[in-house]
C-alpha cells in the first residue's frame, strides 16, 4: 500500500470533529441524532467506600487434583479431597472475606466454594467458585476421558464466567492444554492451567502465586486461547513442555514468547495472542482419536521395531526425527516400513527431537521423509502433534486427504506460521513520520510509543465513521484491531453501538471479541441493545455474545417497564439478545402480567408470539453443582 493512500485513510478516520470514540456519550440517551436508547442498569457494584467503578469478574476453577492441593500421607504426597478451599479462605492474598461479608457475593454462588480477592489496581474483584473433581487426581492418571469432562464443564458453564482456570498436575499438564486447546473450538474466552511444584500448603511454595497469576489474567484479559500460567509468564498452552521436575520454573516454550508476564505489573503480548477471526459459536468436540502414538528415532533402532510399531491398530503417528527432521537415508527397508503405514491409510507427523527449532528438507535425510509422505509438523511441539493427530482423527465425516490437509494447518496457533513477505510496519507509514517529525522524534522506542498510543484511537475513529479502508490500513501494518481506548472500548463496541453491521462483520473476521468490556462494564451486545441495531445484535449472538448474570438479573425490570410503555420494539431486542421473557421484575411480577394488568393486549400478544418463537441460544441457566460434588 502507498504512503499517499494510507496517510489519506488514517488522516480521514482523524478528520470528524464530532466524532470522538473517547467521548462516553454514546451512554447518553439525550444525544442528539440517536434513537432514545433502551434503560440498561449496568452490571456494577460499587463500594461503600470507594465512589469509582468497580467491574466483578467471575472465574470458574476446576480442581482436578494435583501436586498443587496435595498433603503428606505416610511420606508420600496424595490429594486430599475437600480441604484447599478451607486453606485458601485463610489466605487474605486470595480471599477478602471482608468484601464478600458485606456484599451480596453469594446471591448466584455456592459460598462455602467461592472466593473473592482483593481490589486490584484495574478496579477489578475477581469472584472465583472451586468445583473439585471427584476424584481428585494425579496428572499422571489423566486419560483423553478426563480431557473431555473438562471440556464438557467448561462448555455447560461457559456463558455463566469470564474465564476459565483449571488447576492440575504439571506431569502431563502440556498434554492436557494442548489437546484442550484444539477440543475447545471458537473459543473467545481464556482457559488457564495452572498448577504448582510444591503444595499450597507448605510454607515455601509455588502454588500461592501460580493460582493468583491464573486468576488475575483470566478475570481481567479477555485472552481468547487455552494458556498454560507457570512461573509468572502465560504460555500459549499448546507450545510449551515440561522441561524440569525440580524447579519453579517448569515449562519452557521454545519456539514462542510468552503471551504475558507478570512481574510489577502484567504485561499481555498481543501482537502475539491468537484471535479466533470467526462468527461462530464456542463449542466443544470431546471425541478424540486413542490411536495415536509417539515413535522417537534413535541410533540402531531396528526396522523389526519400527514394523512391529505401525503394525498395530495405529492411526496416526508423531515421529521424533533427529535435528531438523532428519532419518538415516542410508535405512531404504527402514523407510520402506513408513512407507507402508502411509500407503494403508496411517498419518504420521514429522516433528523435531530438539526443544527448539523446526522441521525442514535442507538436509537429504529430512527430503527422505518428506519424499515417503510424512507431513512437516514445522515448530510443534511433540505433545501438541500427538493431541492435534487425536483431535483430527476422530473427525469420521472427512476423507483422509482433508484430515491431512488440517495436519498441516495452523489451526491453534501450535505452529509458527510463514509470514511471508514483510508487512507495512507503521513506523515506516508517512502519516507516522509526519507526527514524528512534529514532536522531534526519531528513536525507534519513542517512535513505537507514537504507534501504541495512536493506534486504538485511530482504530476506534474510523468505526466511528464506518471507515472500513482505514481500518484495512491499520491492520496492515500489523496493527491489531482490538485494542481498546483509554475507555476501554474498542472497535466492536463503536460499531455495534452505531449500528454498522458491515463494520461488525469486519472486525469480527479478524479477531474482535464479542466478550471485551469497557470501563463501564459494557459488552458490544450491550451496547446494541441499548441502541437498539437488531441485526448486529442478531450477528453478535451468532458468534456467542451473551448477556451477564447481573444484566440477566435485571432483565425482569427493565422488560416490565418496556411491557408498561407498550415498547414492542425493545422487548423484541431483549428477546432477541438473549432475554428471558418471564423473567420476574423486582415486584415479582412478569412483563406479561404488567402488560396484561395495564390492559395492553397487544403486547400481551407480542410477547406471546415472541416467546413461540424463542430463539435455539436461549439463556442458560447456573448450574451450582457439577462432576464430583
Amino acid at each position: 500500500m502507498a504512503d499517499t493512500s494510507t496517510t489519506t485513510s488514517l488522516a480521514r478516520a482523524l478528520s470528524h470533529q464530532q466524532l470522538d470514540p473517547c467521548d462516553p456519550s454514546p451512554r447518553d440517551p439525550l444525544v442528539p441524532g440517536r434513537r432514545r436508547a433502551l434503560s440498561f442498569k449496568s452490571s456494577l457494584n460499587r463500594l461503600d467506600t470507594d465512589d469509582s467503578c468497580v467491574i466483578e469478574s467471575r472465574v470458574l476453577v476446576l480442581n482436578t487434583g494435583g501436586t498443587i492441593g496435595m498433603k503428606v500421607d505416610h511420606d508420600v504426597l496424595k490429594p486430599e479431597a475437600n480441604a484447599l478451599v478451607a486453606m485458601l479462605k485463610k489466605l487474605p492474598i486470595l480471599h477478602d472475606a471482608a468484601y464478600a461479608e458485606k456484599t451480596c457475593l453469594y446471591d448466584y454462588y455456592n459460598p462455602e466454594d467461592t472466593l473473592v480477592l482483593p481490589l486490584s489496581k484495574e478496579k477489578r474483584r475477581i469472584i472465583y467458585t472451586i468445583v473439585e473433581y471427584n476424584p481428585l487426581l494425579d496428572s499422571s492418571n489423566m486419560t483423553t476421558k478426563d480431557w473431555a469432562k473438562i471440556g464438557r464443564d467448561i462448555e455447560t458453564e461457559y456463558e455463566n464466567y469470564d474465564g476459565f482456570v483449571v488447576l492440575h498436575g504439571t506431569d502431563t499438564m502440556a498434554y492436557t492444554a494442548s489437546a484442550l486447546s484444539f477440543m475447545c473450538e471458537h473459543l473467545g474466552k481464556p482457559v488457564i492451567l495452572t498448577g504448582s511444584q510444591v503444595p499450597i500448603y507448605e510454607m515455601k511454595n509455588d502454588g500461592r502465586g501460580n493460582l493468583l497469576g491464573a486468576l488475575m489474567i483470566a478475570g481481567q484479559y479477555c485472552i481468547p486461547e487455552v494458556c498454560l500460567y507457570f512461573y509468572n509468564k502465560l504460555y500459549r498452552g499448546n507450545r510449551v513442555t515440561k522441561v524440569d521436575a525440580g524447579s519453579y520454573n517448569a515449562f519452557s516454550s521454545p519456539n514462542l514468547a510468552p503471551l504475558a508476564t507478570t512481574e510489577v505489573d502484567i504485561a499481555i503480548d498481543w501482537d502475539t495472542v491468537w484471535m479466533p477471526n470467526t462468527t461462530s459459536k464456542f463449542r466443544v468436540s470431546t471425541e478424540l482419536n486413542r490411536n495415536v502414538g509417539l515413535l522417537r528415532l534413535f541410533p540402531g533402532i531396528t526396522t523389526e521395531a519400527v514394523r512391529a510399531f505401525l503394525q498395530s491398530a495405529i492411526e496416526g503417528v508423531v515421529l521424533e526425527s533427529y535435528g531438523s527432521g532428519n532419518a538415516p537415508d542410508n535405512r531404504p527397508e527402514l523407510i520402506a516400513e513408513l512407507k507402508k503405514a502411509i500407503a494403508s491409510g496411517t498419518i504420521i507427523m514429522n516433528c523435531t527431537q530438539c526443544l527448539k527449532g523446526t522441521v525442514s528438507a535442507f538436509y537429504n535425510t529430512g527430503k527422505v521423509l518428506l519424499d515417503a509422505g510424512l507431513i512437516p509438523g514445522g515448530d510443534m511441539t511433540p505433545e501438541a502433534a500427538l493431541s492435534k493427530l487425536s483431535y483430527v482423527l476422530a473427525k469420521t465425516n472427512l476423507s483422509i486427504e482433508a484430515k491431512k490437509k488440517l495436519m498441516s494447518d495452523n489451526l491453534r496457533g501450535e505452529m509458527s506460521a510463514d509470514r511471508g513477505a514483510a508487512t507495512l510496519c507503521m513506523s515506516d507509514s508517512r502519516f507516522i513520520q509526519i507526527i514524528a517529525k512534529t514532536l522531534s522524534i526519531n528513536c525507534t522506542e519513542e517512535m513505537k510509543a507514537i504507534c501504541n498510543a495512536l493506534t486504538p484511537t485511530l482504530a476506534c475513529a474510523a468505526t466511528k465513521t464506518g471507515d472500513i479502508e482505514a481500518l484495512e490500513a491499520l491492520r496492515e501494518m500489523g496493527n491489531n484491531l482490538c485494542l481498546s481506548d483509554y475507555d476501554g472500548r474498542t472497535p466492536l463496541h463503536i460499531a455495534a453501538s452505531e449500528g454498522y453491521l458491515n463494520v461488525v462483520q469486519y472486525l469480527l473476521s479478524h479477531g474482535a471479541s464479542v466478550y471485551a468490556r469497557d470501563r463501564y462494564g459494557d459488552t458490544p451486545l450491550s451496547n446494541a441493545v441499548r441502541f437498539r441495531r437488531k441485526e448486529v445484535v442478531k450477528l453478535l449472538r451468532k458468534t456467542g455474545a451473551h448477556f451477564s448474570r447481573d444484566e440477566l438479573d435485571e432483565a425482569g425490570t427493565e422488560l416490565s417497564s418496556l411491557a408498561a410503555s407498550g415498547d414492542l420494539e425493545g422487548l423484541e431486542i431483549w428477546h432477541l439478545a438473549g432475554a428471558d421473557l418471564n423473567k420476574p421484575s423486582y415486584d415479582g411480577k412478569t412483563a406479561s402480567q404488567v402488560a396484561e394488568a395495564l390492559g395492553k393486549t397487544e403486547v400481551v400478544r407480542h410477547l406471546l408470539k415472541l416467546e413461540t418463537n424463542k430463539p435455539k441460544s436461549g439463556v442458560i441457566e447456573f448450574t451450582a453443582t457439577m462432576t464430583g460434588k
